[in-house]
């Protein structure tokens, strides 16, 4: 596979059966640095998680897939529907998701830029079609995620607080129905002290 070459990624939706997994990722180091940063149980794990799997809350919750391996977590949902998180980064309009690689065997393949390029492409401005830009933001320490974002297509717009943790916001643009992207800009994951899953109870 060349430099450029992009890995193929496909995405399912998250299910019940895949609690265990998510306690399993949350705990590995790379998780736990930037995104789960206190210990968390399986039947923790299930009350975050399990409103959004059963439809009963608007974020789209999935994972990545390599080889019909999962290796990553995903979900996006419209700012709107969230008015805390949009005052927090300062956007009402679009869509934000959040991602990390859960599988240490599936770092530094270059598989984070082809699921969040493809994430955003297949699932996020697919379903909210009638939005125009997507958000990610990752903290100001987090330098692979931030990377990994800008190959993607993201820019950086500026930074704020979660949490009392300086993070940075980055965005990338519908362009067309192609999904073209903005000129390479930065990622960043959002750190929590609490479990992450869907925004609300986030």
């Amino acid at each position: 596979m060349s430099a450029m070459a992009v890995p193929e990624v496909e995405f399912r939706a998250l299910e019940e059966g895949d609690f265990p997994l998510l306690a399993r990722w949350l705990a590995e180091p790379q998780v736990r640095r930037f995104y789960q940063k206190t210990p968390v149980t399986l039947d923790e794990i299930a009350r975050e998680y399990g409103p959004a799997v059963h439809c009963e809350e608007p974020t789209l919750c999935h994972l990545a897939l390599s080889a019909d391996t999962p290796f990553a977590y995903l979900q996006c949902y419209r700012n709107a529907d969230y008015p805390d998180w949009a005052a927090t980064i300062g956007a009402e309009d679009g869509v934000s998701i959040d991602f990390y690689i859960g599988d240490p065997a599936f770092l530094h393949r270059g598989l984070g830029r082809a699921a969040l390029l493809g994430y955003l492409r297949r699932v996020a401005f697919a379903r909210y079609a009638d939005e125009r830009r997507a958000y990610i933001g990752h903290e100001l320490t987090n330098g692979t995620a931030l990377r990994c974002s800008e190959a993607a297509g993201f820019r950086r717009l500026r930074t704020f607080l979660e949490d009392g943790i300086e993070m940075v916001l980055l965005a990338a643009e519908r362009q067309s129905r192609r999904e073209r992207f903005l000129t390479p800009a930065r990622i960043a994951l959002r750190p929590r002290p609490r479990l992450r899953r869907r925004r609300g109870a986030r």
